[in-house]
């Protein structure tokens, strides 16, 4: 942006004598009249600045890029970063050279782009700000060695996503479906039904809150809402004031998790309820 600019103008004055006439002649009576200019007194006029649409683009170009990366992906090649965010080569190249020089973005030897570490500074500071980093994690640790199965934490980004900020494996797992970091639509599972009902989206009412007995936390139990983990069990947490702060949520593979879904509620009803104590202080 440019600073604003102050200009000056000047105006024509007088000097001592009169000016002459035209067309008038000199006489010995009157001295020889003439004109001259001087500045005049400074009269400012403060230029609007320009307009900032275009800084603005430019970030919403920059945050583009770096949503092109998605889960499992370690490099990405120029063609394949045009190809999902649908600009010129020639612009992503000049938005790729800022994200470096500010860590976003890193280049690699043979041309490819990764996501840079200023990423993971921005998350570590977004996680720590939470304030949930004493909490959570150990209580994600004990259900998991409770349940067999893994145990995660998410909180809602949008009205469409939301973000798994902690999580635990189960032990002997021979694959890892959700990581912390991983974001996803905010879906029909039992994690997303937590959402709809204690946090809906602008504009969206609420959905029914399961039955319980009076007293017990609420919790959800849903089967077959996805291929990978059809089973899930997930709980609200709430923090001060009574808003919903995230999910607490097991999941696994139905056939093994559905059979004892009824005892394994009762252990995330147990967590979130102690969760949301923790929070209240």
């Amino acid at each position: 942006m440019e600073p604003n600019v102050l200009t000056v103008d000047t105006v024509a004055v007088r000097a001592d004598a009169p000016v002459i006439q035209a067309g008038r002649g000199i006489g010995p009576e009157r001295p020889m009249e003439r004109t001259m200019e001087r500045p005049a007194l400074p009269r400012a006029r403060l230029l609007s600045p320009p307009s900032t649409a275009s800084g603005v683009a430019a970030v919403g170009r920059a945050m583009t890029v770096l949503g092109a990366f998605r889960p499992g992906d370690t490099a990405l090649p120029l063609r394949v970063l045009a190809a999902r965010t649908g600009l010129y080569k020639s612009t992503i190249l000049r938005l790729l050279a800022s994200l470096e020089r500010h860590c976003c973005v890193k280049r690699n030897a043979d041309g490819s782009w990764s996501p840079g570490p200023m990423l993971l500074h921005w998350g570590s500071l977004y996680t720590r700000s939470l304030g949930l980093e004493a909490l959570v994690p150990p209580v994600l640790e004990s259900l998991t060695e409770a349940t067999g199965h893994g145990a995660a934490f998410w909180v809602k980004t949008d009205d469409e996503r939301r973000i798994c900020l902690y999580r635990a494996a189960p032990p002997r797992t021979l694959r890892v479906a959700v990581q912390a970091g991983d974001m996803m639509p905010l879906g029909g599972a039992a994690t997303g039904r937590v959402f709809a009902t204690w946090d809906p989206g602008f504009g969206e009412e609420a959905e029914a809150a399961p039955a319980t007995v009076p007293g017990a936390h609420p919790v959800v139990a849903t089967q077959g809402s996805r291929d990978l983990d059809p089973a899930a069990v997930s709980a609200p947490v709430f923090q001060p004031g009574g808003a919903l702060c995230g999910a607490l949520t097991i999941s696994g593979a139905s056939e093994r998790l559905w059979p004892e879904a009824e005892r394994v509620k009762g252990l995330v009803a147990d967590a979130a309820a102690g969760l949301t104590r923790g929070l209240m202080g």
